[in-house]
């Protein structure tokens, strides 16, 4: 004010007012929205809004840092409880912006994800990157599964053709015989079977399952299935035996990968010519690996009781005994073998007047006359290299699963220019098939369910007994 310019040097009133300022900033720490500080004469009010419209009467510097004998002492509990409320308004400020960015980051991963799953209808697990995908996307994909999509139809179910909304073309299998499957555990073993990366194996794109429905996604195989080019009486599914060879050949690759290289041993248990695909390169791949495990032991799709396999294919000691081992995946790959090497597409047959494949083969090769079951256009080194297909082949379905050769030593075979042992007779061999039949029919089962001779009955009907000391 005037009267305070009036009686007071300058100096007087820097002293005055920074006692005011240090009062002030002793009663700032409770935040209030206006604080007024008087001494003496002199008063001064501070405020966050402004107070006074008028101009200012006096115009004053700066004042200095206060000293120790101006500076009122600020040790005591009132600087304790200002310093204590000061922590708490920044941790409560700090609190909160915390949270607004909080929110803020997960509103927005919110959106991006509902972004992305509308653009993707299904979603992948980092695993395997094995995809999960929903029945819809599926339905569109094979045009709710028409007839026109259907490939075909095997025993652990239907198989359709689709094509992704990316254009990739897909084979989707609706299996059979999934239910009191638990869904944790079947989408485990699925994750499980993703893993399983040759390239002499369909490979697994995904899967869908929900209760009792479980579809499985592959990659679409253009030329189908070898079954198809067995025959040569149709028109262009003929094989070069340069083909032949390399489906022998990668087949057994492909099952070496299963029982010996793979994160888990896999039985296939029902390799056949249907589950062989053939790429644009005739590159074979072996289909429904890991099926058998998948679904359990319980399941059957032939008059196998309880058998997961296809008459013709499955091993004496897995009909009988249910005794599962790699050697009845060696079994089944002998009797391929046979098939593509004679261009038979049945190995087995209900007619009592046709004699199975096994019983043809080893015929014929005991007479020397196994060439008459060969394409005869082809040269000696060819028609040796055929041979070659044909003996491993027979060791392969030996009856006793010990005389059957490992997969390695199969592959060893057949690359390797070496003396080989001298088959025995095979299994399921009928030297009067009238005899053969006659024994399905009493054993109790159809020709499906039991084909081979019992243990306790030989085909001759003579019992013989052998025995070794101990």
């Amino acid at each position: 004010t005037p009267n305070a310019k009036k009686y007071f040097a300058t100096g007087e009133c820097s002293g005055c007012l920074g006692q005011l300022l240090s009062q002030i900033k002793t009663h700032l720490g409770t935040t209030p929205p206006w604080v007024t500080s008087r001494v003496e004469w002199c008063g001064l009010r501070y405020g966050v809004s402004p107070f006074y419209d008028g101009q200012a009467m006096l115009q004053l510097e700066a004042p200095p840092s206060p000293t120790s004998a101006t500076t009122p002492d600020t040790t005591g509990p009132e600087k304790k409880k200002t310093s204590a409320a000061g922590i708490s308004v920044g941790v409560a400020c700090s609190l909160v912006l915390i949270s607004i960015l909080s929110v803020f980051v997960f509103i927005r991963s919110r959106r991006r994800i509902k972004a992305t799953q509308h653009d993707n209808p299904f979603k992948k697990i980092s695993r395997a990157q094995c995809t999960i995908f929903d029945l819809p996307t599926l339905e569109e994909a094979t045009d709710n599964f028409s007839q026109r999509n259907k490939l075909g139809e095997g025993g652990f179910g239907a198989v359709y053709k689709g094509i992704l909304p990316d254009g990739q073309e897909i084979a989707v299998k609706k299996l059979v015989g999934t239910a009191g499957h638990g869904l944790h555990q079947l989408h485990n073993e699925v994750l499980l079977l993703a893993e399983l990366q040759h390239k002499n194996l369909v490979r697994l794109h995904g899967f869908y399952s929900h209760r009792d429905d479980t579809l499985l996604v592959y990659e679409y195989i253009k030329n189908g299935s070898l079954d198809n080019f067995l025959s040569n009486t149709r028109d262009g599914h003929t094989l070069a035996w340069e083909q032949q060879y390399n489906i022998i050949l990668g087949i057994a690759k492909g099952i070496l990968y299963l029982h010996e290289d793979s994160s888990m041993r896999i039985i296939h248990r029902d390799l056949k010519p249907n589950n062989i695909l053939l790429d644009e390169d005739m590159d074979p791949k072996i289909a429904d690996f890991g099926l058998a495990r998948l679904l359990g032991e319980g399941h059957t799709h032939t008059m196998t009781s309880g058998a997961a396999g296809t008459p013709g294919y499955m091993a004496p000691e897995y009909v009988y005994h249910r005794r599962v081992s790699p050697k009845i995946d060696i079994f089944s790959y002998g009797v391929l073998i046979l098939q593509i090497v004679t261009r038979r597409r049945e190995c087995w047959s209900d007619d009592s007047n046709t004699v199975n494949l096994i019983t043809e083969v080893w015929n014929h090769w005991k007479k020397g006359t196994i060439s008459q079951m060969m394409d005869q256009k082809l040269n000696q080194h060819t028609r040796n290299q055929q041979l070659r297909c044909v003996h491993v082949g027979l060791m392969c379905v030996q009856l006793n699963p010990d005389d059957r050769p490992e997969i390695s030593t199969v592959i060893f075979m057949l690359t390797r220019d070496m003396e080989l042992q001298p088959p025995e007779e095979p299994a399921f061999f009928f030297g009067s098939f009238s005899h053969g039949r006659n024994l399905l029919s009493s054993s109790g089962g159809s020709a499906n369910s039991n084909f081979m001779f019992g243990e306790e009955i030989s085909v001759n009907g003579v019992t013989i007994t052998e025995p070794y000391p101990r």
